[in-house]
């Protein structure tokens, strides 16, 4: 079913057109990806479907009762709560619910021959357990330990967050409160590895549709159906997640080319026919007739998208074999150790990606490797023959008070300046951009230009840190490709994902104070995870009745024994949930047969009766309560199983 439609849109902004013509549906269970350039109007169309901003032409119509969630600017949280009380507001109407069953079943004690009364209570009671009554404070622990907030924070006014915790707070809130049309911008920015596998997740099941704007090609990949593709002023719709897309795109790009070319030799030939018979009296009409079937053609525009930044690395001189070995590192600060006991070798033409949650060290790790910061213990040995660059995702490098073109020019004196504004122009500065001071770009522009004055150095070991903040998604595959080629070595922190897996061929992993190393891609480290998770929940199981392991297995034997311990505990969970069931289905009977026997007259009519009674429903309403949390935590720990 469609639920929502733009029809035609259009927006102006002065005399620039952002976008014209704009015409899409949005079904029930759509998940949508927005992409497109910087700048293309995608943030713009997103607040047009809200009702924020109004089109200059064209209309978005949304279907009655559809209500639209999206994170405005202003986050709209209650500074004055704490974050359970702020996340409990999402639930306001069950809790005055809560509270008028219970005055209904005072008013039954008091007139227990009501049955309009009875029967009032029976159908609030349903519709109460209908709409998550009984569960709705587990789905908040979820929701907020999903997104990295403790429990020890829930008690934390909302005033005295920062401004990245209020952002992420703003999100937890409203997916509790599930729109049926969500509509996410950017939603991966800040979010740590573990969250945004978790937020993955939550939003396949999410009953309701999706639009979302996002450069986080491995969530697009993982999440959408459809692509929206706003570019040009237009927007084209394709089928399928974002890899898929960009197959489609360049067989689309590769094919228009083509038939551009094919037309280009045609006109030329056509226009040395006419040129050379038009002067002649006895082929001057053939070549006025050609002319005129020249005029009339149907001209077909080059490709677009051909219009691509152009980012190449490459080094001087080779480097040795062993570029970096890092021997009982501990890092940190004066006052705080972040990291200890670090071991990892770097060797020649490796990609090693650093990755972990925010704030735990990743940063400190590659400044310390560059010598902006001291080791607290241990050593780092560089190898011979280095040439290093480093990137700062703080894009701190660059002085704001000089021009875009000095930039370049300082560094390279003696570089022609009409090859210099050719290599800015292969970064998409255009001549208005390169008279701007660094202090006046954009953080892409600024993200851009830092990679063009590190692909100028010619180092052989590269340092990124965010490498892929402020890029646009086709920046982004564009420096993918470039590094791919790249013939140094290569040391980054990064959260994206798919940036991750594309390039990396060893994983250091950092999360609580220590760092592990896996030698592969990002999906090979999350297949490695998952052994490690399995591994551990059959060391608890069986920790009671087992003394020892074999500790002399051959490594066949133990993938065996890693599977059968996830198929072991896949079934003890099976077996939670079926008991968890059984136990609901008792407690909800109990529940019953202690309000049938609340409404039969003589006990109402007696307090005496009454109060026990009442607190024995309330007992078995605490037990039916933790009994649904039960069953939900086993559903949700099956699922990682799927």
């Amino acid at each position: 079913m469609i639920i929502a439609q733009g029809q035609n849109l259009e927006q102006r902004f002065g005399a620039n057109t952002i976008f014209s013509g704009v015409t899409f549906s949005i079904p029930d269970n759509a998940r949508i990806g927005l992409v497109g350039p910087n700048g293309a109007g995608k943030t713009t169309l997103l607040k047009i479907m809200t009702g924020e901003q109004n089109p200059t032409a064209g209309e978005f119509t949304v279907n009655k009762n559809i209500d639209v969630g999206y994170i405005a600017q202003e986050n709209g949280l209650d500074e004055n709560k704490t974050i359970w009380e702020e996340m409990l507001s999402v639930f306001a109407d069950l809790i005055e619910t809560n509270n008028r069953i219970t005055k209904m079943q005072e008013q039954i004690a008091e007139h227990p021959e009501d049955e309009k009364l009875l029967k009032r209570y029976d159908q609030v009671s349903y519709d109460f357990e209908q709409a998550g009554g009984f569960t709705y404070q587990a789905e908040i622990k979820s929701v907020l330990n999903g997104f990295n907030f403790k429990e020890d924070s829930w008690s934390k006014v909302i005033g005295t967050l920062s401004g990245g915790e209020k952002t992420r707070l703003a999100f937890v809130k409203l997916l509790l409160q599930k729109p049926p049309l969500l509509l996410l911008d950017e939603p991966t920015n800040h979010l740590d590895l573990d969250t945004l596998d978790w937020l993955e997740g939550f939003l396949k099941n999410y009953q309701g549709a999706i639009v979302t704007v996002s450069h986080d090609q491995y969530f697009l990949d993982n999440l959408t159906n459809e692509i929206f593709e706003l570019n040009f002023g237009k927007l084209t719709t394709f089928k399928g997640n974002y890899t898929q897309y960009t197959k489609e795109r360049k067989l689309m790009d590769s094919q228009q080319e083509a038939a551009y070319e094919k037309q280009q030799e045609h006109i030329k030939k056509e226009e040395e026919f006419i040129q050379k018979n038009l002067v002649r009296a006895s082929t001057t009409k053939r070549a006025q007739s050609r002319r005129k079937q020249l005029e009339k053609l149907e001209r077909i525009n080059p490709p677009k998208h051909k219009n691509k930044v152009r980012i190449h690395f490459s080094s001087d001189r080779p480097s040795g074999k062993e570029v970096l070995i890092a021997n009982n590192l501990s890092i940190g600060y004066p006052d705080k150790t972040m990291v200890e006991d670090i071991n990892f070798q770097v060797n020649k033409d490796d990609r090693v990606a650093i990755i972990g949650p925010n704030g735990i060290g990743k940063s400190t790790l590659l400044k310390t490797v560059v010598d902006k910061l001291k080791p607290k213990a241990g050593s780092i040995k560089l190898g011979a023959s280095l040439d290093l660059g480093y990137y700062d995702q703080e894009l701190q490098t660059l002085d704001p008070s000089k021009t875009v073109l000095d930039t370049i020019w300082d560094r390279h004196k003696t570089m022609p300046e009409k090859d210099v504004r050719s290599i800015l122009a292969s970064f998409l500065f255009t001549a208005k951009d390169i008279d701007k001071t660094v202090g006046q770009l954009s953080g892409g522009q600024k993200a851009r230009l830092t990679l063009t004055v590190l692909s100028l150095e010619h180092d052989n070991f590269l340092l990124m840190d965010e490498p892929t903040n402020h890029l646009d998604i086709e920046a982004k595959e564009v420096l993918e490709s470039a590094l791919s080629d790249y013939d140094g070595t290569l040391l980054f922190v990064s959260h994206d994902r798919y940036f991750i897996n594309e390039l990396a061929n060893k994983i250091i992993s950092v999360r609580d104070g220590h760092a592990k190393i896996y030698e592969g891609n990002y999906s090979y480290y999350l297949n490695e995870r998952e052994k490690e998770r399995a591994a551990r929940s059959e060391v608890t199981a069986t920790s009671t009745n087992t003394t020892s392991a074999p500790s002399s297995e051959s490594k066949t034997k133990l993938s065996y024994q890693e599977q059968k311990a996830r198929d072991s505990q896949k079934r003890k969970l099976e077996r939670a949930i079926k008991d968890a069931e059984k136990q609901i289905e008792e407690l909800e009977n109990q529940e019953k047969e202690i309000q049938t026997e609340m409404a039969n007259p003589e006990i109402a009519a007696s307090f005496e009766k009454l109060g026990p009674l009442q607190e024995k429903l309330t007992e078995v309403q605490d037990k039916l309560e933790q009994a649904n949390n039960d069953w939900e935590k086993a559903i949700e720990a099956l699922d990682e199983f799927e």
